[in-house]
């Protein structure tokens, strides 16, 4: 598949996980782990009946992937803490628009090479146009709940996987440099090991799965299977391109769904909305040099 129809992938079946999620999470907030839970289950299975590689001898040797599954892990449960600690939703949207320029430093730590100008002014606008977005479409009244020491703790969780995120998908990058490009086994491994860690809050999941609505499972099933197409094609595109450019994309696609949820569960734009608008675009073309005569496309550790 073209990195065209991959990226349009990318947004359409994310965007509609992203809608799905977000009326899942006004109707039942306290059932993240468990839509979490559901949804490696769903890709584990799938990828079991599916699969078109060697389970018990997989192409990435299993003790490589430890690593990766470890952030991964962390990174998809870890944020489900961080609003029963409290952290005003401000700052928390903040930190959360930063993923494109925590990418482009832990790449530039990994791989001891100075990124390119226009990859750092870009990731930095996108990631500001992003959190003007988020500003302007918030509408919660901040209450003050909790100590402060758990308030510090959110914020520490935050940027913690703010950076094993990015660490992530540099982790991801290394393996399929190493060992080819195997998405369909690395999805399916990154989900399935994992499993066994959801025991640890087995009564969590035990109780929201009894209290949830006929309504709300219908939902639910719905985010899983379009979670799957979700994260089937970003594992596509890892393929294709680099992991800052993943990260940038894959901003570009949080940005839509900002965007969405403004107009569909608010009904309104404001002004940061149309600003935040600008500031992506414009940190868009600075970041694939679409002011430059001839496309320049990102430097890449798999190009052959």
């Amino acid at each position: 598949m073209s990195l065209k129809n991959t990226t349009l992938n990318v947004f359409i079946s994310c965007c509609v996980n992203s809608y799905l999620m977000e009326i899942l999470m006004a109707k039942a907030p306290e059932s993240a782990n468990f839509v979490t839970f559901l949804q490696f289950v769903f890709i584990s299975i799938q990828g079991f009946l599916f699969r078109t590689f060697n389970v018990f001898n997989p192409n990435i040797p299993f003790k490589r992937y430890f690593i990766l599954i470890a952030l991964f892990f962390v990174t998809s449960v870890a944020n489900n803490y961080v609003y029963a600690l409290h952290v005003p939703s401000t700052l928390h949207m903040i930190i959360r628009s930063a993923t494109s320029p925590a990418s482009t430093l832990v790449s530039w730590y990994a791989k001891s090479r100075v990124p390119k100008v226009t990859s750092i002014i870009g990731s930095l606008l996108i990631s500001m146009g992003v959190a003007l977005a988020m500003y302007g479409g918030a509408t919660v009244v901040e209450e003050d709940k909790g100590s402060f020491i758990y308030w510090c703790f959110g914020v520490v969780i935050l940027l913690s996987t703010l950076i094993l995120g990015a660490f992530t998908g540099l982790q991801q990058e290394i393996l399929y440099s190493n060992y080819g490009k195997h998405p369909d086994e690395m999805l399916f491994f990154t989900h399935c090991i994992p499993l066994p860690l959801f025991l640890t809050i087995y009564p969590q999941l035990k109780n929201i799965a009894l209290s949830m609505s006929s309504d709300l499972w219908l939902i639910l099933a719905l985010n899983v299977v379009s979670q799957f197409f979700c994260a089937h094609s970003v594992h596509a595109l890892a393929t294709k391109e680099d992991s800052v450019t993943v990260t940038f994309i894959l901003t570009l696609r949080k940005f839509m769904s900002l965007l969405i949820s403004s107009i569909v569960f608010k009904n309104n734009l404001t002004i940061l909305h149309v600003l935040g608008t600008v500031l992506v675009v414009f940190g868009t073309y600075i970041y694939f040099d679409c002011f430059e005569s001839k496309k320049q496309r990102p430097v890449s550790l798999k190009d052959e």
